[in-house]
């Protein structure tokens, strides 16, 4: 018996059994205290540590949002008309994102009324860390915004904007393409990578020809979280390598 092998999945397997069971218990919690205190429950739309939950909370705040989307930690959705936000499938949305949907600035200084324009976020964007997306914006279908972004106007279908106010960087197809050339490259920085929340399909399909290709890609489980689960991939990997 490989008593070391032994042991690193031992560590590893406790550790994700402690974090499971302990998250369920802080989700408990967590959910009870946002049923308690609606101030919380604003906090914990941002900052509740299972997603699933921080989605659960921002419909109950009347945000219309997919359950196929992804938020990260951090994402701020307007408190005044969260009605008004849209997130279709596939939506991402990243670290710190903020998303209004009403205009209240000059009716804080004038005798002017709010204005309410609805804010759509459509299948399969994806919005940068730390990027604002103005009342009344729609991002288009299968659109990015990179990080630090003010999107101040519509975003086309298949485009990519960047800057403060965003502006047309380049299209999906050209973002694709130069992204796979890259690979041909340096195939050495790429790790191939099942994300569950990616779309079934996209407009890109048909142009991305790398895995007929066979590059030689890095299997994600490569890549290291610096916790007692990397003890699990390692001990899996020297599985593989046996069989190998």
């Amino acid at each position: 018996m490989d008593w070391e092998n032994t042991l690193k999945l031992a560590r590893g397997y406790s550790f994700l059994a402690r974090s499971i069971i302990a998250g369920k218990v802080t989700n408990k919690v967590l959910d009870l205290l946002a049923f308690l205190d609606y101030r919380l429950l604003m906090f914990l739309t941002m900052w509740h540590p299972d997603m699933e939950s921080r989605k659960k909370l921002l419909r109950k705040r009347g945000v219309n949002i997919s359950d196929k989307a992804w938020v990260d930690v951090g994402v701020w959705i307007e408190m005044t008309t969260p009605q008004s936000v849209i997130i279709e499938d596939y939506v991402k949305l990243a670290y710190g994102v903020t998303i209004y949907a009403h205009d209240a600035a000059v009716n804080s200084v004038a005798d002017l009324p709010m204005r309410v324009t609805p804010t759509r976020l459509s299948y399969n964007c994806a919005v940068g860390t730390h990027s604002i997306i103005m009342p009344g914006v729609t991002v288009g279908r299968h659109s990015g915004v990179v990080p630090g972004s003010v999107v101040t106007h519509d975003v086309p279908d298949m485009t990519v904007v960047g800057g403060n106010p965003a502006q047309h960087l380049f299209t999906d197809e050209q973002l694709g393409l130069a992204w796979q050339e890259d690979m041909r490259q340096r195939p050495e920085f790429y790790f191939d990578h099942p994300n569950p929340g990616r779309a079934p399909s996209t407009p890109l399909d048909g142009l991305l020809t790398w895995r007929d290709e066979e590059l030689p890609i890095n299997d994600y489980t490569a890549l290291r979280t610096g916790t007692p689960f990397d003890f699990i991939l390692d001990a899996k990997a020297k599985k593989r390598q046996k069989k190998g």
